[in-house]
């Protein structure tokens, strides 16, 4: 088991874990894909995510650049991951654990399609608001407030509009 940290200075970092070799592929697509730049070497990618699996298992850490994104992976401690509030299956009730989690667990967190998604809007945004655009109100710098230069998300009710150019 993997744990695959996700690193690029315009967002936060974002954690995955990977139960194996497919698993740390898709992720390593994926943030190629996230990035508007998907893979066209298939086995050019293989062989370098095989390497990263391998420096990862010798080093104890390997990291892949894809594009602007730095990929860590790391060996996950299982234990760390496991939940102790007995709520994985109901055998663990009978054997004494609570009925309910006790917030002591702390779940997996997988790259899907939502964890893609997720990502692409992050760096659209990040992209956005480097260029003097506003990530929430989807504006790029040159769609701000004729009058005022801001966004949406700012009123407009004192704003005076320049006068139309003949």
């Amino acid at each position: 088991m993997y744990q695959v940290t996700i690193k690029h200075p315009a967002i936060e970092d974002r954690t995955y874990i990977a139960n194996g070799p497919g698993e740390l592929r898709n992720i390593v697509w994926g943030v190629a894909r996230a990035q508007g730049k998907p893979v066209t070497d298939d086995s050019a990618m293989i062989a370098e995510v095989g390497d990263l699996r391998s420096r990862c298992d010798i080093e104890g850490v390997g990291l892949l650049d894809v594009h602007e994104i730095t990929v860590k992976v790391e060996d996950a401690d299982p234990d760390l991951y496991e939940c102790e509030g007995g709520h994985d299956n109901e055998d663990s009730v009978i054997l004494g654990g609570p009925v309910r989690c006790d917030g002591a667990c702390r779940p997996r967190r997988r790259f899907h399609k939502g964890a893609l998604l997720s990502l692409a809007e992050a760096l659209d945004d990040a992209e956005l608001e480097s260029e003097g655009g506003c990530a929430p109100c989807g504006l790029e710098a040159d769609q701000m407030c004729a009058g005022c230069g801001k966004c949406n998300c700012e009123r407009h009710d004192n704003c005076t509009r320049p006068a139309p150019r003949p």
